[in-house]
Formats: structure tokens, sequence, C-alpha cells
């Protein structure tokens, strides 16, 4: 079977070379989500100012190649386009075997539920774009090593694929799977909940340490699971006597797995336990 997937998104972050990696990443995350390991193509879609100096053009497609290079992906053409602000994301084939194929409508009742990165993406890179009295704000609340650390995190959970995690939920068999990127993880997990007939009770909540600070003072609904993410980690619903089989899959690869959540019956939607626990994760 043919799996294609196309994504995009405006800048992150400022190195023009890691915002390349990270627009791979998350492309391509798409199909590791489904199940489809062997990538055919990736075509390349930027969208860039015609102030943008040509170096930094280079810069952020040497990214995108390369990260690309590393998961055995061909880059095979793309399309550019002279726009107001700059864009970078890619259009994704790849292949499976129908038996491979992982749905996001098949979450069954009584499954345990699997996150495979933490949250906070989105206070946390917001960091980098901070007014002075934004500033002044957090460095009261959180140090300044905290800080530069949640960063370095973010940003390694950013640029590392889902591939290794896919092939884990491979070889264990799972029911459903999707990726966490912009809907945030409620969002997600709203819509396999939905797609599957189901309810999904989410109990934890595992956050890049520092996010929950950054997120109420700058007003990010992290701790409410409606946060956006970017290159997320990917979102499994599974039998729960396969839980430690999974957990296992993915440490052998160098993936930790949190079980955040397990499934019901119920209102076709995801919900967040009024004392769920948050999670923090240290670089």
């Amino acid at each position: 079977m043919i799996i294609t997937t196309t994504d995009f998104f405006t800048p992150i972050i400022d190195d023009p070379y890691v915002q390349g990696q990270i627009a791979a990443c998350n492309a391509t995350n798409d199909v590791y989500a489904k199940g489809g390991l062997t990538i055919l193509s990736v075509l390349a879609l930027m969208g860039m100012p015609e102030s943008m100096p040509l170096g930094v053009q280079k810069e952020v497609l040497k990214g995108f190649c390369d990260f690309c290079r590393s998961l055995d992906a061909p880059v095979l053409g793309g399309h550019t386009i002279i726009c107001p602000w700059p864009i970078m994301g890619g259009a994704v084939t790849a292949i499976a075997e129908m038996d491979e194929i992982v749905l996001i409508s098949k979450a069954q009742l009584g499954d345990k539920v699997i996150l495979t990165k933490p949250l906070g993406i989105q206070p946390v890179m917001r960091l980098l774009r901070l007014s002075d009295s934004e500033q002044k704000e957090i460095a009261s609340i959180v140090s300044e090593d905290e800080l530069s650390n949640a960063i370095d995190l973010a940003i390694r959970v950013m640029t590392t694929s889902n591939r290794d995690a896919a092939f884990a939920m491979l070889e264990t068999g799972v029911n459903a799977a999707t990726d966490v990127t912009g809907f945030g993880l409620l969002g997600h997990a709203s819509n396999m909940a939905e797609q599957s007939s189901v309810s999904i009770r989410i109990n934890t909540l595992p956050v890049i340490r520092g996010a929950p600070q950054v997120a109420n003072a700058l007003g990010y609904p992290l701790l409410q699971g409606k946060a956006s993410e970017t290159a997320g980690g990917l979102l499994i619903s599974l039998p729960k006597e396969r839980v430690d089989q999974l957990l296992g899959a993915l440490k052998e690869r160098g993936v930790i797995g949190y079980v955040i959540g397990d499934v019901q019956k119920g209102q076709r939607k995801a919900f967040l336990d009024e004392d769920s626990e948050v999670l923090e994760v240290p670089s």
C-alpha cells in the first residue's frame, strides 16, 4: 500500500539548518505513524521571501536533505515559491504491506495509551522570542540553566525521528496510532477516540522540565493537554498485555515510552483526568 502525506509550516527556530531538520522530521513522521517504514520519495516544499539571503535558503534545504538522508529517505525534487514569510516542509511517499498499516480508528476498549516523546514544544520554543517584560517574568520563576536545558531538549525532540518508535510499534503489534503535532495531545487523542468510537482518558502528562511554569506564565494550555507540538511523539493504543513488550522494544531502540492513559467506553472524545499526574522529563 502507498502512503502519501504533505506537511509544512513557518520557522520555529532561527538556525536555518536546524529548521530544515525539524521540517524533515515533522514531514516524515506522518508516514511512520501509519506504519510506512520504507520511504520511496520526499519532495521538498519551500516558500522564501525575496529578501532572504541565498545562504540561509541553502542551509534550510541542506538541513532538510541531510535529515532525510539519515533515514534513507531520498529527496527526489521539490517546489519553491516566493512567499512573504518563510515556510518549509515536504511531500512524503512511503509503502507498507497491508497488514503493517496502523490506523487511527482501531483503538479498543481496555487498551492502554502510550506516548513516545514529552510535551511542551510550543511554550519552550516561545522562550526564543520573548519581549523584555516577558523575559523578566520568566527569569523570576525558572532558572537560566533550566530554561537552556528545556530549549535543548525541545530541539532534540523535534529532530528525533519517530522511525525507531514505529519499528517497535510494528514489532509489538498495536491497535491504533497517530503522531502528536499541531492539535496538541487532546486534539489528536480526541481524533483517535472519535474515529474509534471510544473515549480516551489521559491521566499522565509527560512534559519537558520547566515547560509547565513557562506555559502558565505565557498563557499556553500545556497542562490542559491543548498546547501545540511540532514533530511530537507517537500516540499509540494497544492491548494492556502488550504494554511491557512495547516499552521494552522502545527502550532497545533508545526511545522512552510513557503510559499516559487508557481507552474506555464513552463519548467518542479524549479527556484529561482532574487529578492527572504531571511528569517532568529532564534534559
